[in-house]
C-alpha cells in the first residue's frame, strides 16, 4: 500500500510555516517602507499623513497598509524647499486607454496636506501615465507635467527633496512663491 505525500502539519507545524513564510518576506521591499522612517509626532496615520513621501512603498499591494492605491502623491504652493501643501486643488490624469480611445481622465483633489489618491478599487490605470495636470480654483491654466510616467503611480518615487540629479524636486504649482495666487509681494 503507497502512502500519499501529503503531510498533516497541525497547529504548531502550521505556527511554523507561517513564520518562515513572514521571515522570507521581500527585504528590498521591507527596506524601502523602513527608509521612510516614522510617523510625525501628532499627525494621525490616514489621508493627511507623509506628505511628499512615496505613497505606493506601503500602499502599492505589498503593504504594510491594507489599503491599495493606484496613484498617489502630494503638490505644493511653489517649488521653494519650503513651501506649504495646495489644498483644493484638482489633479487629472491620463493613462494610455484613455489617450487611445479618447476616455476621460480621472482627477481627485488634494487635501489639507496637498496629498490625494486614487484607490486602486476605483481605478487601474493602464500606463503610462501621462499629461498630468494640477488646477487650483481662479487660475485660467493648469500647471501640466507632459513627461510619461512608465510604471509607478507614486509621485514622490520620481518627486522629492531636494532637487538635484536624482529628483525633479516635489510637486508644485507655481515656479515661484510670489506667483501664487493671493501672494502678497
Amino acid at each position: 500500500m503507497r502512502r500519499s505525500g501529503t503531510v498533516a502539519l497541525g497547529l504548531g507545524g502550521a505556527c511554523l510555516v507561517a513564520a518562515l513564510a513572514w521571515a522570507c518576506g521581500d527585504p528590498v521591499h521591507d527596506a524601502r517602507v523602513a527608509a521612510l522612517g516614522d510617523e510625525k509626532p501628532g499627525v494621525p496615520t490616514g489621508p493627511t499623513h507623509r506628505p511628499g513621501q512615496p505613497c505606493l512603498t506601503c500602499h502599492g499591494g505589498n503593504g504594510p497598509s491594507s489599503l491599495e492605491l493606484s496613484v498617489a502623491g502630494t503638490v505644493y504652493q511653489s517649488a521653494a524647499p519650503d513651501s506649504p501643501p495646495l489644498a483644493g486643488a484638482a489633479v487629472t490624469i491620463f493613462d494610455a486607454t484613455q489617450l487611445a480611445d479618447g476616455g476621460a481622465p480621472q482627477t481627485v483633489t488634494t487635501n489639507a496636506a496637498g496629498n490625494f489618491y486614487i484607490p486602486r478599487s476605483s481605478w487601474t490605470p493602464f500606463f503610462p501615465l501621462h499629461d498630468i495636470s494640477v488646477a487650483y480654483p481662479g487660475v485660467a491654466a493648469p500647471t501640466t507635467m507632459h513627461t510619461n510616467v512608465g510604471r509607478d503611480g507614486s509621485c514622490g518615487t520620481c518627486h522629492f527633496d531636494p532637487k538635484g540629479n536624482d529628483s525633479h524636486g516635489h510637486v508644485y504649482f507655481v515656479l515661484d512663491p510670489a506667483d501664487f495666487p493671493g501672494a502678497t509681494p
